[in-house]
Formats: structure tokens, sequence, C-alpha cells
């Protein structure tokens, strides 16, 4: 199939998506007629712009801070400044730079209950099949050659959701389907959401911030004595909210209730499934649950006084009785991305997957470049064996 030809079906894809399957943002930009076909499945409480434009958004909205910069302004408590344009590069841009289609489109009920968006990538996945896949196979059955391989790359809860839509599909559903990989997913679920809420609650009250003062250097000493309990008030009150945005959205709504290790919806899920057959699947999990910081600002001048997560906030709610008990043992703060695990953010022992660790947060995979590179090289197609002389 010549290259024009495959953009008109792109565009068919598109205008289909659009106009009668109710997802009025899906794009589908045509990379090479023979490379990957991406269809990128965001993350809960996220939208298509992660993948396109994630910094363009209002960090409230995703909690994605330069933790390599430090607030130049203002005076008390401050934090991370978010990106500067132009400083990063997003997924869409790395994929199309490499050749692959990319489809994207925002959920539209991003913070709901997971069938909502597994209804929506089946209905994708059945579109993209039918009106781009079933023309290139009657195309080559004259003109022959092979069709592309179709991929899903997913962020976060997406990888639940691409889960689900396959196990309602099936193989013969997605034919074309040859490769699932997944950035920070929970699979095994999350404590996050519950350990959020209940640190909103109850537990920032039990948190000890007194001791970060000692951390604050002479210059900086007379603006703590004067102003020491707002001061830490602020504070506390910061890391509250950070706690709850640390899956980047805010933590609260139905959808985040399942993603509970224990909840019905993931025991549901992992019931009877299993991996489809031709199709390989990886998984990426972070490392790192920094993803912010908080400075004590004064005189243009900054000092660091905490990192949500951090080994301080760890130590302190593990003091508490019953706390890493209840919550699994602090795993996501203690050496995940601050909203997965390091297990969960592997694909279930069935799948065979391959899985690699990068040391970010959650919201870095979004836009880290190592990452980035890694995941290309996973996606790029297995050379084939030479044959035979």
């Amino acid at each position: 199939m010549d290259q024009a030809t495959f953009e008109g079906l792109l565009g068919e894809l598109q205008r289909h998506c659009r106009a009668d399957a109710a997802l009025p943002d899906l794009t589908a930009e045509a990379g090479r007629c023979d490379a990957p076909i991406v269809v990128l499945i965001h993350g809960i409480g996220g939208n298509a712009r992660h993948w396109a434009d994630p910094i363009g958004l209002n960090p409230d909205d995703t909690w994605l801070f330069d933790l390599a910069a430090r607030p130049r302004d203002g005076r008390g408590i401050a934090s991370s400044p978010p990106y500067q344009p132009g400083s990063v590069t997003a997924w869409t841009q790395v994929l199309r730079d490499a050749g692959f289609t990319t489809v994207i489109w925002s959920q539209a009920r991003p913070d709901d209950l997971l069938q909502y968006a597994t209804a929506e990538a089946v209905t994708v996945l059945r579109a993209i099949e039918e009106r781009v896949f079933a023309p290139i196979e009657q195309a080559l059955t004259t003109g022959g050659g092979a069709a592309p391989p179709l991929v899903l790359l997913c962020h976060s809860r997406g990888g639940l959701v691409a889960r689900a839509a396959l196990k309602e599909l099936g193989p013969t559903g997605v034919p074309h389907l040859r490769q699932v990989v997944t950035l920070c997913t929970p699979h095994r679920g999350s404590y996050m959401p519950k350990l959020a809420a209940a640190y909103n609650a109850t537990l920032n009250d039990t948190i000890d911030f007194d001791s970060l003062s000692d951390r604050v250097p002479g210059p900086f000493r007379r603006l703590v004595d004067q102003r020491l309990e707002p001061l830490l008030e602020d504070l506390a009150n910061r890391v509250r909210v950070a706690l709850l945005h640390s899956f980047g959205a805010l933590a609260q709504g139905p959808g985040f209730d399942e993603l509970d290790p224990a909840s019905p919806a993931l025991v549901a899920l992992a019931d009877g499934e299993g991996p489809l057959p031709g199709v390989r699947y990886a998984s990426f999990g972070g490392t790192d649950p920094t993803f912010i910081h908080f400075y004590l600002v004064a005189a243009g001048r900054a000092v660091h006084l905490l990192a949500t997560a951090s080994a301080f906030l760890v130590g302190q709610l593990a003091r508490l009785p019953g706390v890493a008990g209840a919550f699994g043992g602090l795993a996501e703060l203690a050496g995940g991305d601050s909203a997965v695990g390091p297990e969960s953010s592997k694909w279930p022992e069935a799948f065979g997957a391959p899985h690699q660790t990068v040391p970010l947060n959650h919201m870095r995979a979004l836009i880290d470049p190592t990452l980035q590179q890694a995941v290309l090289h996973t996606l790029r197609p297995e050379p084939t064996e030479a044959p035979p002389p």
C-alpha cells in the first residue's frame, strides 16, 4: 500500500471515531505505512495531551515539576517550578520522529470506573482493525507485502484499560496486535489513593515536621524563629496536597477506589486472563518516588527542606502503628514511583513479560528521554533470521 492511501485510511478512522464513536478529540497521525501503528492509552485522570503536550497543561493537573530546578522568587515555603516550554519532548513527537503512526484520544470519564475507559479502547481497536487493517489486507492480496504491526503503549491505569479491552476482544478481535508496553502501570494495584485519603483525613496531624527546621542555616534562622509555626503549617499542608496528586490528577473518585489491590475490579480483571498468542508484552517501572521538592525561600536564596515523597516522610509514616501493614509496606513511597510500587509495575507472571526499571517518578514517565529511548528499542520490530544459504 502506498503512503497516500495509508494516510487516507487514517483520516477516515479519525473522522469515524470523532463523529460516530463519540471520541471528539481522537487524533491519528500517520508515520511510514510500513512502521508500527501505536495506540497510546493515557492514565487515570489524564487526557490525550499527556502524550502530546504534557508540560503545556496546568501543572496542578499533572504535577510535573522540574526537580533539577529551584524556585527563584518568593518568600517562605516554595516548591519545584514546572518545566519550561521546549525543555522536554512529548511521546507523540518521539514516535513521529521514529516514523511510527500514533493514535491518541481523551477518555470521556478518565477518573471514573475502569469499564468506561475499557469500552472506549475496545471501540478504537475495533475501528482500527475494520477501517485501517481490513483495507490494507485487501490491498496486500494483490500487491503483496505485510501489514504494519499494531502496538499498544500505555501509561499508568492505561495498562489496566488495555488488559481489560484485550480480555474482552480476544485474539480474533485484534489479529494485528503484536506488542503491548506499559509504563508505571499498577498491574497489582496501588495503595496510594487510600493512603493519600487517610493522610488527608487524619495522618497528617501525626507527622512531626519540627525537626526539619534544624536543616535551616544561619542566614535563614531569623525567618524560621519568627515564623516557625506558620511555615511548618504551610509545609504540612503542601505535603498533604502533594500526596493527593501522586498520580498527577487528584486521587479521588471511583476509578481510584478500584486501584486498591483487593478491589473487585482488579480481581475480576485477573480472573481467567492470559496472554494473547503472538503478542509480546513488556513493562517499565519507576523507582524514584520524589515528584516535588519544597524549599524555604528568602532574600533570593532557596534552602531545600523536604522531598515528597522522601525518606523523612516514609519514616514518619512507618512509625505510626498499623500504617505500614495497612498500606502495603508503603512500597509506592519507599521504592516505587510515588503511585505504583516496584512489584506492581510488572505484568502478571502468566504474561512472561520482561521488565525494566528507570529512576523516575510516576508522571515523569511522560517526558523522560531515557525511558523514551528504551521503549523505542523495545518497539522496533525484532530482526528476522536470514534464510539459510
